[in-house]
C-alpha cells in the first residue's frame, strides 16, 4: 500500500489554532474570582423579584475541531458561493441540507451525488425568534425560516432578512444569498424574499401582540449590547 494515502494533507489553511492554542490551555476550571449581584427571579413576567446570586469565575479555554466527513463539499461549497444538494442514484430523492446516504428504506443506505442546487426556495414553516444561543443574541429578533429548495425532500434553515416580521408566511418564495466574507458556516448563508409577500389575514390585535412582543427583545437586545447601536 502507498503510505502516502494515509497521510493527511492540509489543501486549504485557514486554520487560527495557532492564534488560539495558547490561550485554550490556559484554565484549569479551578475558581479564580466571583461576583455578588442582584437581579430579576421569577417564573413569569408579572411575577418578577429581585433576589441576591452569587456568581463564580471558573476560567476554561477549549478549540473545538470537528470535520464536516462526507458532507465537507457542502460547506467548501458556500465558501465558493455555491450551493449543494446531494441525490440517490437509485431513488432520486433529493436533500438539501445534503445527506451522504439515502434514508429511504428501500435504498438501503445506497451513498449518494452531489449535484449543485438552484438559489431560490419556498418557505415551508418558520419562526420569529425572541431567543437564542449565545453566539446569536445581538442579532434578536431575528426570523429562523425553513426553506424547500428545488426538488429536495429536505428543508433548508436559514435567516430570512429584508422583510418584516409580520409579512412572513409559508409559501413565500425566496433568493438565497451568500455574506461576503464566508468561513464555510450555515450562517454564511441568509434568504430574501423573491416576491411581494401574501400574508394570511391578521387581525389587529394580532399584529399589534407581535409587534410589541418584538419591541420587548429589541430593547433586551439594546441593553444587552449596547456597542451595537453605537453610530
Amino acid at each position: 500500500m502507498n503510505q502516502d494515502i494515509l497521510e493527511e494533507k492540509i489543501l486549504v489553511d485557514k486554520s487560527v489554532l495557532k492564534e488560539w492554542k495558547e490561550w485554550a490551555r490556559k484554565g484549569d476550571m479551578r475558581v479564580k474570582g466571583y461576583r455578588i449581584i442582584e437581579a430579576p427571579r421569577g417564573d413569569r413576567i408579572d411575577r418578577i423579584k429581585r433576589a441576591r446570586f452569587m456568581i463564580v469565575e471558573r476560567p476554561h479555554g477549549v478549540v473545538y475541531q470537528h470535520s464536516f466527513g462526507l458532507i465537507s463539499k457542502f460547506y467548501e461549497g458556500i465558501v465558493e458561493g455555491k450551493l449543494y444538494g446531494t441525490k440517490c442514484p437509485k431513488c432520486g430523492l433529493v436533500y438539501l441540507p445534503p445527506r451522504a446516504h439515502c434514508w429511504n428504506p428501500k435504498c438501503k443506505l445506497q451513498e449518494t451525488e452531489w449535484i449543485e442546487m438552484p438559489l431560490e426556495g419556498v418557505v415551508v414553516t418558520y419562526t420569529i425568534m425572541a431567543f437564542a444561543a449565545t453566539p446569536f443574541l445581538s442579532e434578536l429578533p431575528f426570523i429562523l425560516a425553513y426553506v424547500k429548495v428545488g426538488d429536495s425532500v429536505t428543508a433548508l434553515p436559514i435567516q430570512l432578512k429584508k422583510i418584516d416580521p409580520v409579512d412572513v408566511h409559508i409559501g413565500l418564495k425566496v433568493k438565497i444569498k451568500f455574506k461576503e466574507n464566508r468561513v464555510g458556516d450555515l450562517m454564511d448563508l441568509y434568504a430574501v424574499p423573491a416576491e411581494k409577500p401574501h400574508p394570511p389575514p391578521r387581525s389587529k390585535e394580532e399584529i399589534e401582540w407581535l409587534k410589541s412582543e418584538l419591541a420587548r427583545v429589541e430593547e433586551w437586545v439594546r441593553k444587552r449590547f449596547p456597542e451595537k447601536f453605537k453610530k
